[in-house]
């Protein structure tokens, strides 16, 4: 079997590391990488046997390339704090190594828990967003601030085996990340010329509701749903505009 690297991003999850941490536990080397925390994360990563690497976080593309430099293997499970391995993954996960997998990239479904609900609709299932077990040297992630993509050599695969994501445990909880997120986006959207018109304001928060409430079957999902798209659409995404017209008002006033 090929031995395998997991590493986990980290800041102030000491509520969540030790749980991540024992999903992944199958791996020959976990390596912490924490961004200065301010509570026990680090120290309850150490006593757990984890490799902890502190770095200070700039941007999400970076702090994942810094990673895999990390990595003592060239198999990589890629995992954040608030995630975990169901066992049905662990044993595909376990399966490829010892088959030696194919060059590429292996990407498993996400299932989102909003507080106290698992989410089945609403764009949240099947999140295949970014790849769980990949060769690190046949990949790289782009340099991008947030929702970073990844390219790499060779086939993408796709599990059946769910990653349990614990995103969000409260509405505060909620606002606080989005407020960090919609930053990072916004200041993206600039650094990519993106610019900021009042149409933005009007047309994408309604758009953007209306694609998870409908189009995504969020009205599935229950009171949850209504208020996730709520939620998505008039914090998330009026933010990150209003956030962008706030940068450009900064500039032209330098």
């Amino acid at each position: 079997m090929r031995k395998v690297s997991a590493y986990i991003l980290t800041r102030n999850e000491e509520k969540h590391i030790k749980d991540c941490m024992e999903s992944v536990k199958f791996a020959d080397e976990i390596v912490v990488i924490d961004a200065f925390s301010s509570d026990a994360t680090a120290e309850i990563a150490k006593s757990l046997g984890a490799k902890v690497v502190q770095n200070k976080f700039e941007y999400f593309g970076k702090q994942r390339n810094f990673a895999l430099e990390q990595c003592s293997y060239d198999w990589v499970i890629c995992l954040d704090a608030d995630e975990r391995i169901s066992p049905e993954l662990k044993a595909e996960i376990e399966d490829q190594l010892q088959k030696s997998p194919e060059c590429g990239v292996f990407i498993a479904p996400r299932k989102s828990r909003f507080i106290n609900k698992w989410i089945a609709h609403s764009g949240w299932y099947p999140d295949y967003r970014h790849p769980v077990l990949f060769d690190k040297t046949k990949a790289k992630y782009k340099d991008q601030l947030v929702h970073e993509d990844i390219d790499y050599k060779g086939r993408k695969f796709y599990f059946k085996g769910d990653i349990y994501h614990y995103p969000y445990e409260s509405i505060k909880h909620f606002t606080a990340k989005s407020d960090f997120y919609t930053d990072l986006r916004a200041e993206e959207m600039f650094a990519k010329g993106k610019k900021f018109r009042v149409v933005n304001l009007l047309i994408n928060p309604p758009v953007m509701f209306i694609k998870m409430y409908f189009v995504k079957k969020g009205f599935l999902d229950g009171l949850t749903g209504l208020i996730l798209a709520l939620l998505y659409s008039s914090f998330y995404t009026l933010m990150k505009y209003i956030k962008l017209w706030e940068i450009y008002n900064k500039k032209s006033g330098e």
